[in-house]
């Protein structure tokens, strides 16, 4: 089991540690430190900005023979960041232009375990913060752990672990809730108010969200509440059909209108995400009103428009890419395929995917039902391994002719349909027009009993 009273007794200590940040001057600001592990010296250091959940390369520096880094680059855009070795050993850090200066000290590798603050009461209180969230991690494990021991009848034990772990998140929140307290004006306190706020507005309807956050604000573009934010006014909507999110995207462009950065992203994030799961509307909506109406008057990455191309040549309504499949190294074109068919599913999955196999007994009473008339599935592998491969064909009974080039999520053929996780699915005629790209198995065979009655 484990020392609960210990556990606590270390977050106890940590909150006695938090002390309150002045207000300074808006200014620029300088980050150096030094690594005193000597595997780092003459190594590159890299700083990342967050840009919702993810994180981008911001600038960069050398660690120099005596372990000490400095970025020539003065920074005045709060937010959150990371430190990387290599790409690989990262530690997360709070840049805040209301203090001149952030000194970190590391005293061995990898950065995010052996962390010193030398000057930063941001970077103290996120370290703190970090530390009463692993500590609760670690309870959060060790229960599940000694719930797994237990039989079902195990009542008293089963009840006293679901206390522990309620007394651990209780404390965790009123740790979280006093530090930010005691330091109202740091960048700390204002995107965990804010992240509360819009955790507060579940089910409240998209309005309630928008008045928890302010989507045109760059500071919170720079941490992970933006994008989920963007995720909590979707769901919060009483969806009754696709339509709706068209005006859903024009509402959220509205309201990171006032940031260039803000708007920017919000553009890459809704395509994205309507590129990945659909609706297609809401994707033809957005690429139309704000990337191709727009030509180059608003400032998007090459990545983003390099994207949308891929999207839309894979969009419903278009002539889908005669890639070529491959069949024991044999390569041969889609269009030979699929031709033999009034309507063709390629189904992408992984043998190694549980949610693949989930969608595998739809899909096969469909193909019964609906073989006579003309249809047919095509199953596309992003494996790496035959074994694997031939094994998943036999165990789950699959009828139709699946393909792998063995290569996992190298496959051309996935990269060409724009194909950004597993299962999914691409319905085409014979004359490889894309009629569908239902989001399951069940919704195929709804549009399939629509074709085909």
């Amino acid at each position: 089991m484990f020392s609960f009273a210990i556990r606590m007794t270390f977050i106890a200590r940590i909150f006695t540690a938090c002390a309150c940040a002045g207000t300074l001057g808006v200014q620029a600001q300088v980050l150096q430190g030094n690594v005193a592990d000597e595997l780092a010296r003459g190594r590159k250091l890299v700083l990342f900005q967050a840009q919702g959940e993810g994180m981008k390369p911001y600038d960069s520096t050398f660690v120099s023979a005596n372990g000490d880094f400095r970025f020539n680059r003065h920074f005045q855009a709060t937010g959150f960041y990371q430190l990387g070795l290599n790409d690989t050993d990262r530690v997360n850090i709070i840049l805040d232009q209301r203090e001149p200066l952030v000194d970190l000290h590391f005293a061995a590798l990898p950065l995010a375990r052996h962390i010193q603050v030398g000057t930063s009461r941001e970077n103290s209180r996120l370290q703190e913060m970090l530390f009463v969230v692993d500590e609760t991690s670690a309870i959060r494990e060790a229960v599940r752990e000694a719930k797994a021991r237990l039989q079902p009848t195990d009542t008293a034990q089963l009840l006293a672990l679901d206390r522990v772990l309620a007394r651990a998140d209780s404390t965790q929140a009123q740790y979280m809730d006093a530090l930010a307290g005691e330091a109202a004006d740091s960048y700390f306190a204002y995107t965990y108010v804010v992240d509360r706020a819009v955790q507060e507005a579940q089910g409240l309807g998209p309005n309630a969200v928008a008045r928890a956050i302010n989507f045109s604000d760059p500071r919170l573009l720079r941490s992970t509440v933006y994008d989920k934010a963007i995720i909590a006014f979707l769901r919060n909507m009483a969806i009754r059909d696709e339509g709706q999110f068209v005006p859903a995207a024009d509402t959220l462009m509205a309201l990171a209108g006032g940031d260039a950065d803000c708007r920017t992203h919000m553009l890459e994030y809704l395509v994205d995400l309507f590129g990945t799961y659909g609706p297609e509307l809401a994707l033809q909506h957005v690429v139309d009103r704000y990337l191709v109406s727009v030509g180059d008057s608003l400032a998007v990455s090459p990545q983003l428009r390099s994207t949308v191309e891929g999207l839309m040549r894979v969009s419903v309504g278009r002539t889908a890419p005669d890639a070529e499949v491959s069949d024991n190294g044999r390569r041969i074109p889609l269009s030979q395929l699929v031709g033999q068919n009034r309507y063709t599913a390629l189904f992408f999955y992984s043998s190694t995917c549980w949610h693949c196999h989930e969608q595998m007994p739809a899909l096969i009473d469909d193909r019964t039902r609906f073989l006579a008339k003309g249809f047919d599935v095509m199953g596309i592998a992003l494996d790496t391994d035959s074994t694997e491969f031939l094994a998943s064909i036999r165990d789950n009974h699959v009828p139709w002719k699946c393909y792998s080039e063995f290569i996992g999520w190298g496959s051309k053929v996935a990269k060409t349909f724009q194909v950004k996780g597993t299962p999914a699915f691409y319905l085409l005629d014979r004359e490889m027009k894309i009629v569908a790209k239902p989001y399951n198995a069940g919704e195929l065979g709804e549009v399939l009993r629509t074709l085909l009655p």
